[in-house]
């Protein structure tokens, strides 16, 4: 071989392993940008992920914050003796948000450390009351603590947002797991690998066709979450109008019944002056007065419910109510051949009440379940202490009643039987009472599967 053979044998070698080195720094600045644009992905993702949490924990919070101002509407009012289903029914728009393992919401009561989920347990989480009593809007959760939560095993996002009431900041917070977006990454690498191989150029097209991908599905999912609250803020405000109607029309019937009941009084004391001979007439006109009596502090007990006065609390035994109530619904039992039992535990302190407004949300509950009970069945009225308050159980022997009308029994005029003269108030007033006194009024299928049970709690 000659020199220049030689010569030209070495440069054409030059030349490919050039053109091939070429090639692999080709491949490996395609390679490396493409990995830096997969990082930056990944980090717009979760930036976007971030912020969706953050969105959804905002308007969980503004429904949260509703909901509380309607339930406690005197600046006084408290919010810390609210037992964790009252705090749950408050978050009843939340739970729609939730995916199991995935999605769940949580809510801290001022002060607290730990956190409630919508299942009724009760999560520690310092890390994340520090933050949002920080004011942060965000925070990222490692693998570990996700998993405290009942989410996978994967780093985590919460969105935070703060309520104030009078009592001190709740704390509202979204915890999203990000085991897709981990999951989306761990595919987009391999493709990125194979891509590489067959084509550079087909990989760096795929990572923006993901990219837009992820985005379209943030934004579709945040669009479903707006629109999922508004349309339970829509609800919420139809709910608010009613609830302004009953108030006026109660305002309206309590004002007009004093002329009447004011001639009722007269006319029965004219006619006890005449009659006095008489024992059994004097009897059956007291019992007039007696009940002219009660209508009268039904009427004024309606009307500071309406103008949101605070009730006048008297200590009142728990018998002595659960026994009016039955005494005035019981000849209304025999007419509907509908036996009414009712038992009451000894030794229960006593309830802080307006006696004749909480004796009228319970007959209201009787009555109800004595329309949903047919001719020969029965109907159970037992009060005993639950977590020291005191509950007042009414279980009936009707169809039962299913989840979704459970959600509407106490809406305004909302009723199942009003082809039978059903006026839909019953319930509602009955719900406006018992929380008139910081108390819960609640609505279930009876764990047998038949009936409906009641259940009205109040403080002692």
């Amino acid at each position: 071989m000659t020199p220049s053979r030689v010569s030209g044998a070495i440069r054409g070698a030059f030349a490919r392993w050039r053109i091939e080195l070429s090639m692999l720094a080709a491949i490996a600045i395609v390679v490396a940008a493409a990995t830096w644009s997969a990082t930056v992905e990944r980090r717009d993702a979760l930036s976007d992920f971030s912020h969706a949490q953050t969105l959804l924990a905002t308007m969980v919070g503004v429904d949260f914050e509703h909901r509380l101002a309607e339930r406690y509407e005197t600046p006084t009012a408290s919010t810390r003796a609210l037992v964790d289903d009252a705090v749950l029914d408050l978050m009843g728009g939340a739970r729609h948000l939730e995916t199991k393992g995935e999605l769940m919401v949580l809510v801290a009561r001022p002060g607290q450390a730990g956190f409630l989920a919508t299942d009724g347990r009760l999560i520690p989480s310092a890390h994340i009351r520090a933050a949002v009593d920080a004011g942060e809007r965000a925070l990222v959760l490692p693998r570990e603590e996700a998993v405290s939560f009942g989410l996978p095993r994967r780093m985590a996002v919460a969105g935070l947002r703060q309520v104030d009431d009078h009592d001190g900041k709740w704390a509202i917070a979204v915890l999203a797991s990000a085991q897709r977006i981990r999951n989306r990454d761990t595919h987009e690498a391999w493709r990125l690998g194979l891509t590489a191989l067959v084509v550079t150029a087909l990989g760096a097209g795929f990572g923006v066709l993901t990219r837009r991908r992820q985005r379209r599905e943030l934004e579709l999912e945040r669009e479903v979450a707006v629109t999922s609250l508004e349309r339970e803020r829509e609800a919420l405000l139809a709910k608010a109008d009613k609830m302004a109607t009953l108030a006026a029309l109660s305002t309206g019937i309590a004002h007009e019944l004093g002329t009447p009941l004011g001639v009722i009084v007269g006319r029965v004391e004219q006619t006890v002056a005449r009659v006095e001979d008489d024992p059994r007439s004097v009897a059956a006109l007291g019992i007039v007065l007696d009940q002219v009596g009660r209508i009268h502090a039904i009427a004024r007990g309606c009307l500071a419910l309406a103008r949101g006065d605070r009730p006048h609390l008297v200590p009142t035994p728990p018998r002595t109510i659960a026994k009016h109530a039955v005494d005035l619904v019981m000849h209304r039992f025999r007419k509907a051949d509908v036996e009414l039992t009712w038992e009451v535990d000894a030794g229960l302190p006593d309830v802080a009440c307006e006696p004749s407004l909480i004796e009228q949300a319970l007959v209201n509950v009787l009555l109800n379940a004595c329309q949903a009970t047919p001719a020969h069945g029965t109907v159970s009225l037992r009060v005993s202490a639950v977590e020291g308050r005191v509950a007042f159980v009414v279980d009936d022997d009707g169809a039962g009643i299913s989840e979704a009308v459970a959600e509407r029994a106490t809406e305004p005029f909302f009723s199942t039987k009003r082809d039978e003269g059903g006026s839909g108030l019953g319930l509602t007033i009955a719900r406006e009472i018992v929380s008139h006194h910081a108390g819960s009024l609640t609505l279930t299928r009876r764990d047998a599967g038949v009936g409906t049970r009641a259940t009205i709690t109040l403080a002692t």
